[in-house]
């Protein structure tokens, strides 16, 4: 009987969480530094955070400046980093998807920027930073399952955000792969361009059993947004992993991180990392 038990959690425990995917707006080396500490210290707590979570797909965001992409090369090489470059000169790491190299292979990698010149450079239907959407086909190698892990890092101007939306519908709508989409939208739940994006995509917030939190001192739920984005969990939420709707996928854990760091305690970022463990059928 013991060994009969033994066996059914054996089982039920590997059953669980085929894939674990991040999204983490790490904040740009030159961006907020009044308000959080310079990257130089940032860094290691972000690290810190990832190799704590141990997620299978990373999407980061703001990753703009050389020095901290080499600095996430160097400290995350059991991962396959894909952003953009063009011919070894122009890089441009946002978003950056690192793929574990011992969970998947990589089938192909394309993307596209966000703009009116239909996927072309561009600076935005309003004139902002470029933006992109990455993203890499990626075959299982334990259940040969193909999907389409796709990153992103929408603009904050409404009319862009909106436009970014609809242009991702666009191209991924009548796509056969599932898609995995994992993204800072500066998209909350109640805006036009969440809404577009849910007549193709499904929120895995809203599918998860369960919502968790992850954290190292007294912390509230509010304490996950983005204060820019508002002061009330989960109408502040704009970082997203959402899924394709007309494939089968089990969420099973939707997790905040809210470790603070430092003598001072603060966040790693001005936004929490958020990882959730799901499956596809």
């Amino acid at each position: 009987m013991k060994f009969f038990l033994l066996v059914l959690l054996t089982w039920s425990l590997n059953s669980l969480a085929k894939m674990r995917v991040m999204t983490f707006n790490t904040t740009c080396s030159v961006c907020n530094k009044k308000t959080y500490n310079k990257f130089r210290h940032r860094k290691h707590w972000i690290i810190d955070t990832i190799k704590r979570s141990a997620p299978d797909l990373i999407s980061l965001q703001e990753v703009l400046l050389p020095i901290q992409l080499n600095w996430f090369k160097k400290n995350l090489k059991e991962y396959e980093p894909i952003f953009f470059r063009k011919l070894l000169i122009f890089r441009y790491p946002d978003p950056t998807l690192f793929i574990k190299k011992d969970k998947f292979e990589i089938i192909a990698k394309n993307g596209f920027w966000l703009g009116p010149l239909w996927g072309k450079f561009s600076l935005g239907w309003k004139i902002g930073l470029p933006r992109r959407v990455q993203h890499a086909l990626l075959r299982d190698r334990e259940t040969n399952q193909e999907f389409l892990f796709v990153g992103s890092h929408f603009d904050n101007a409404q009319k862009n955000k909106t436009q970014s939306a609809s242009m991702f519908i666009k191209r991924y709508g009548k796509t056969d792969f599932p898609i995995l989409f994992a993204a800072d939208t500066n998209l909350r739940p109640h805006d036009e361009g969440y809404s577009t994006l849910s007549t193709f995509l499904n929120d895995t917030f809203d599918m998860s059993p369960r919502i968790s939190f992850i954290k190292n001192s007294n912390t509230t739920p509010d304490e996950a947004c983005n204060v820019e984005k508002g002061l009330k969990f989960p109408e502040c939420r704009v970082d997203h992993v959402m899924t394709s709707k007309s494939h089968r996928w089990n969420v099973y854990d939707w997790v905040i991180d809210q470790y603070r760091y430092g003598d001072d305690q603060k966040f790693t970022s001005d936004h929490r990392a958020l990882y959730v463990d799901l499956e596809l059928l």
